[in-house]
């Protein structure tokens, strides 16, 4: 009997324990498909006239220094800082790309939209470092 009560408890700590360790598995794979990293290549393609300017917001989430120091040219600069207190003024159902330096805040940012009910978003992996690298244009 007490035998049986050992395997039991075992069975259940085990069960309990496979319970919670899918649900994080889950959860992390879920928070990875609630947005999209996107190259820089990619990024600017979306913005392209070829393809029909799919973007209709590009999201600069960098300080106003690092901003006005060079930017994809129409930008919107929300610092990371102040986004949660500026989201209403993104609409939602918008297609947004967001990018910082290298692509740390973006993420975060992300991350903090789509936990507001933002669909279309991307993430530019590499930031405007890796923007910058490609020779592609910027606004100094």
């Amino acid at each position: 009997m007490r035998m049986l009560l050992n395997r039991n408890f075992v069975l259940s700590v085990i069960s309990c324990l496979v319970v919670l360790l899918s649900g994080s598995f889950v959860s992390e794979s879920f928070a990875r498909e609630i947005f999209n990293n996107v190259s820089v290549s990619e990024a600017k393609y979306m913005m392209s006239k070829q393809n029909n300017n799919k973007v209709d917001l590009v999201l600069d989430v960098r300080t106003g220094d690092e901003y006005a120091r060079s930017h994809i040219k129409d930008a919107v600069l929300i610092p990371i800082m102040i986004l949660t207190e500026k989201m209403h003024e993104i609409k939602t159902g918008q297609s947004i790309l967001v990018y910082c330096h290298n692509g740390k805040r973006s993420k975060i940012a992300c991350k903090l939209l789509t936990s507001r009910g933002h669909k279309h978003v991307f993430n530019m992996l590499g930031g405007i470092e890796s923007w910058i690298e490609k020779n592609y244009e910027v606004v100094e």
